[in-house]
């Protein structure tokens, strides 16, 4: 048998949430498009390409003088290398050789170039030791305030535009009566012959110096002007 339903009885739905009211969902569905497609702003955009630009000024200077730094060291350690073939190859042939400093300009840059000249004619020639030092760095012969103290190198070097010698014995000398000599005579007090060849760098307002010392016993060092006030090595 069916039961009636009693008279003024409501039936109520097991659906606990409402109906959406029509027109609600599509709304709805226009309002997270909006969100989802929405960008930045002018001024967010503006404030973070401040931003970029900021890191760029502040990066690109110190990558610049970091590069600078490099060549400047990897030109001392090849000349230093150079130097130490150029005494050794004395002693082995017995015999004196000169150090030689030309220029080439490949490009837009003109490089200096020190090489070992074997037979005499103050010419590279082809087979003769050479190195090349790197872009933007020079040989300098007037290092001014920049120079090593002599107390610091332990001995007065000659002239920057000196020429540079090795003996059969391999030490440094001078030309004195066409005889390499390791005392130079020409001072009022004879010394021992030593060199020191300068390296400087310049990357816009940023100068940096390098410098390789032969001391009278021929011994080598490279040096390092750190904070453009006092020499190490």
């Amino acid at each position: 048998m069916l039961r009636k339903k009693a008279p003024g009885t409501v039936r109520l739905s097991r659906n606990r949430h409402p109906a959406p009211v029509r027109g609600e969902a599509p709304l709805l569905r226009r309002d997270s498009k909006s969100r989802s497609q929405s960008g930045f702003s002018l001024i967010e955009l503006v404030i973070v390409l401040a931003i970029m630009l900021l890191a760029s000024a502040i990066t690109v200077p110190l990558i610049m003088i970091s590069v600078s730094q490099y060549r400047l060291r990897t030109s001392a350690v090849d000349l230093n290398g150079l130097l130490q073939r150029a005494r050794t190859r004395a002693v082995r042939d017995n015999r004196t050789y000169a150090v030689q400093t030309a220029t080439v300009t490949q490009g837009r840059f003109t490089y200096a170039q020190v090489y070992l000249d074997l037979n005499g004619n103050n010419i590279l020639d082809a087979g003769e030791p050479m190195i090349q030092v790197q872009r933007n760095v020079s040989l300098n012969t007037s290092p001014g305030t920049a120079a090593i103290p002599n107390a610091t190198l332990g001995f007065p070097p000659q002239s920057t535009t000196a020429q540079v010698n090795f003996n059969a014995r391999g030490t440094p000398c001078v030309l004195v009566n066409a005889v390499c000599s390791s005392w130079d005579s020409a001072g009022a007090t004879p010394s021992q012959v030593g060199f020191v060849y300068y390296l400087q760098s310049t990357s816009g307002a940023s100068t940096s110096w390098a410098a390789v010392s032969i001391s009278p016993s021929g011994r080598f060092r490279s040096w390092s002007y750190y904070n453009n006030s006092t020499w190490d090595y």
